[in-house]
């Protein structure tokens, strides 16, 4: 593009000078010493821009020459780069792929001459997933060796490789050392959250929640779906080994949002009624149940023990209008009118938990009650009903051998049944046929010679 500006340049340079010199050609003289040169004006304009060309041209083709090794490694390193790069592409397709081998190879093939830490991480990659932690580490080594100002990305890499052969408590350590270093590393932080997930360590995690949220690491969604899934494992967890005092103390650093979780406060409450902490765990529950319905806490209201049981059962029976035929609210019903000394009431609410598919417990306190009023019989039967449904396990093969006699017996029954069919169908023409006789044509006696005689003379 300039090469065509400047020749047109020269060209109407060049026709301009013609126009004015055919008119007046001018007068040049050049004199050096004994010498001297005499031409016109046109002349010496072509021949001085000439020179130049000529000049110009000189120089470019000496800068070739003499920068013709440089542009020459420059343009192999190009062409490195660009084989380099194919080889990267194929081998991340052979990752995706899961050829691990071959990834690996394809990744090593250019590797060290354009000392590249994409390639050397990639193979890692490759290598830990064939199990090869040695060549992997190995690899991890020759990039950090190539680009070291890319510490922080490699040490990441071996984070993640880590974490996805379950080398958990190493990765662990490398990423809190990176948090050390970089406390807003998004992606550390990332990773350790998965880690903590993985390894089940709840109150740990609780620790970098705040980071997390500072940082923007997750969508307001996902982060609200973790805290509640942290302190829902961490209240848990109190409450199957931890003391009273711990678990009250973590409840009172839970978000006011999740002390209206109903999975939160059926944690709370069951671990505070485990501990007789009942007059503690009535109100929570009770407020908890008329701001949103749910049949966990509802049952667990029926597990308290206070002072006033009326007071229980009152308050229980207002929700009945809401949930009438509810088996958890009408199992609830019982226990406390049972509580309450109310013994018609309770048999008739646990009946009707029964009948609405109460389970194994509303047989169970039913048969409860109907003991305490002197009626074993029922209790008895009730007793078996509700261990029946309790229990899955026992002796299954016993259960289906006994499952398999009754379905032989069923199967001999209807045998027999269709024998006793088959011989009253064959006993019913034959007695048809007697039936036939009977009406038929009486039939003479045969008669004696004497008897003949006698017949005859009497004639």
């Amino acid at each position: 593009m300039t090469l065509l500006f400047l020749t047109i340049i020269v060209i109407a340079g060049g026709i301009a000078l013609a126009m004015v010199v055919r008119e007046d050609p001018g007068y040049v003289l050049i004199g050096y010493d004994t010498y001297t040169v005499e031409t016109t004006l046109a002349i010496s304009v072509a021949v001085a821009l000439a020179a130049v060309f000529v000049l110009y041209f000189a120089i470019r083709m000496l800068s070739y020459v003499l920068f013709a090794p440089k542009k020459i490694g420059k343009w192999q390193n190009q062409r490195r780069d660009r084989a380099a790069n194919i080889a990267l592409t194929n081998g991340l397709l052979a990752q995706a792929e899961g050829k691990w081998k071959q990834s690996e190879k394809t990744l090593l093939s250019y590797a060290r001459k354009t000392k590249s830490a994409a390639n050397y991480l990639a193979a890692a990659k490759s290598a830990q997933a064939q199990g090869a932690t040695q060549r992997m580490n190995h690899y991890l080594d020759l990039a950090q060796a190539n680009e070291p100002d890319a510490s922080c990305a490699i040490r990441l890499t071996q984070a993640e490789l880590l974490i996805d052969g379950g080398q958990y408590d190493r990765a662990e350590a490398a990423l809190t050392r990176i948090l050390k270093e970089e406390p807003r590393n998004n992606r550390a932080l990332l990773l350790l959250n998965k880690v903590y997930q993985e390894t089940g360590k709840w109150e740990k995690l609780s620790e970098i929640l705040y980071a997390l949220k500072r940082n923007k690491v997750l969508s307001i969604e996902a982060y609200n779906a973790l805290e509640k899934k942290v302190y829902f494992n961490v209240l848990q967890g109190l409450a199957k080994g931890g003391s009273l005092i711990a678990l009250r103390n973590t409840w009172s650093i839970v978000p006011k949002y999740l002390q209206r979780d109903s999975d939160i406060i059926a944690v709370y409450t069951e671990k505070l009624i485990n501990s007789d902490q009942h007059e503690e765990a009535e109100p929570i529950l009770c407020d908890a149940i008329k701001k949103r319905w749910d049949d966990r806490l509802v049952y667990l209201y029926g597990l308290i023990y206070t002072d006033d049981p009326y007071n229980q059962l009152s308050t229980a029976e207002k929700w009945i209008q809401v949930k009438p035929t509810n088996p958890a609210l009408l199992l609830t019903l019982g226990r406390l009118s049972s509580r309450s000394q109310l013994w018609g009431k309770s048999r008739s609410y646990l009946e009707a938990s029964i009948e609405n598919g109460g389970g194994a417990e509303s047989y169970h306190a039913l048969a409860q009650v109907l003991e305490h009023i002197d009626e074993p019989e029922l209790a008895a039967s009730l007793y078996r009903k509700g261990l029946e449904m309790s229990s899955d396990k026992g002796l299954p093969e016993l259960a289906a051998l006994t499952a398999q006699k009754k379905a032989l017996q069923v199967e001999e029954t209807q045998d027999e049944i269709k024998e006793i069919a088959e011989q009253i169908t064959l006993e019913k023409p034959q007695k048809t046929a007697i039936e036939e006789v009977k009406p038929a044509e009486k039939i003479e006696p045969v008669k004696t010679n004497t008897q003949q005689k006698v017949a005859a003379s009497a004639a």
